[in-house]
């Protein structure tokens, strides 16, 4: 808590900064950026897979950490402990969120998302994980959540995103061997008749 305190005396002195993560925490709202990227994707033969493997994993991911942890662990959010919270978050302009605190909903959604691109397409890996850093840090700076409610939230996104790939390639290596063993079949049916 001593950690959010901090972040309220120390670095809203600056509108822009202010206004800044509040449009970063934003773009995190309901994971529709990620959905946004997904979508994008999915309109691409070379990045397809990797839209319908994040996409697959946000929905799970989504399941897990407001449906079941959410629940679970009933954690208020800070500004529910903190009056003085509330009023930093209501200047800039920010509603407040509803539903409880542990884990991260934003950073949870941004790192399972930016984690499957990483996997999947290193190249533009690093931008992902950039967003996605800035995202969680953003539900710090804007007092809707505790540092660990983020970083939960993080390793929660990066487990069920490597759980999702892992899962796909498993898949993929099982297409393959049937594949393999139809062709087999098929030459050795051959082979007999000739």
């Amino acid at each position: 808590m001593e950690g959010l305190i901090w972040v309220n005396e120390n670095l809203h002195s600056s509108n822009f900064f202010n206004y800044l993560f509040k449009f970063i925490t934003c773009l995190g709202n309901d994971g529709l950026i990620w959905i946004v990227i997904g979508v994008i994707l999915l309109l691409f033969r070379k990045t397809r897979k990797t839209g319908v493997v994040m996409l697959c994993s946000l929905l799970v991911g989504f399941i897990i950490n407001d449906f079941i942890l959410k629940n679970i662990f009933n954690r208020a959010r800070p500004f529910e402990v903190y009056p003085e919270f509330k009023d930093f978050i209501q200047s800039i302009g920010l509603k407040l969120p509803s539903g409880k605190s542990f884990p991260s909903g934003h950073s949870f959604s941004s790192f399972n998302c930016a984690m499957v691109i990483t996997l999947m397409h290193k190249k533009h890996g690093k931008y992902s994980l950039i967003l996605a850093g800035l995202i969680a840090f953003s539900r710090i700076f804007v007092l809707v959540h505790y540092p660990t409610d983020v970083l939960a939230g993080m390793l929660l996104g990066i487990l069920t995103a490597l759980c999702s790939v892992l899962i796909y390639l498993k898949i993929c290596k099982s297409i393959k061997a049937r594949k393999r063993r139809k062709i087999l079949e098929n030459n050795d049916y051959k082979a007999t008749r000739s």
